[in-house]
């Protein structure tokens, strides 16, 4: 009788103590299958820096400005049929005028302006679309831009060396679209400035 209840307490304990193990491994799981995920993401992370070197980040930039290159025409087209069709719909009288403009005039050049509203915010529409389409990859792109342009500020020329015959080229590093043509900047940037401290001291 005493070994049979013994037996039962020691089979209570075994269930409980597998049932405290069970309850225990939910938060060690969970805490397990955090630390994969973070260890991934910081993989793919690490991995898309890595590949990001500056070859690829110069045709990404290409690629960047040509998709905000195309977005401009269909939103200038935009703009100019949605203020065509505003302007349209007006009712016009040939004999009153606006301010001194013919009306027929004056909705003119505002369905112009809205057409060319269209192509000033059609970069930004193309690059929000870029930036859906690749989003890893544009927000690597905007890290590596403004290491690129920390490059640009500390080897660009003084602008107080600057004249009429000696102008600062391409102060924001806008023209560069390669390692080769980075070279090239940073020689008409020493050549600016050799000129520039040659005319202050021949001043002097």
């Amino acid at each position: 009788m005493y070994r049979i209840l013994s037996l039962g307490v020691l089979s209570q304990g075994r269930v409980r103590f597998s049932s405290v193990q069970l309850h225990q491994s939910k938060p060690i799981l969970r805490n397990f299958q955090l630390s994969t995920f973070r260890q991934s993401s910081t993989g793919k992370a690490q991995e898309t820096a890595e590949l990001l070197n500056w070859d690829e980040f110069f045709r990404l930039r290409k690629q960047r400005r040509l998709w905000e290159r195309l977005a401009s025409l269909p939103c200038a087209m935009l703009g100019l049929g949605a203020g065509a069709a505003v302007f349209a719909s007006l009712p016009v009288n040939p004999q009153q005028t606006f301010m001194g403009l013919d009306p027929l005039l004056l909705f003119g050049g505002s369905t112009l302006f809205c057409g060319l509203l269209g192509f000033v915010i059609g970069p930004s529409v193309g690059r929000a679309w870029y930036r859906i389409a690749s989003r890893e990859m544009a927000i690597e792109l905007d890290r590596k831009e403004i290491e690129f342009f920390k490059h640009v500020k500390a080897n660009r020329s003084d602008p107080t060396f600057s004249s009429a015959s000696n102008p600062l080229p391409d102060f924001y590093g806008e023209k560069i679209n390669s390692l080769q043509a980075y070279r090239k900047w940073l020689r008409k940037q020493r050549n600016h400035e050799r000129k520039g401290t040659f005319r202050l001291g021949s001043k002097k």
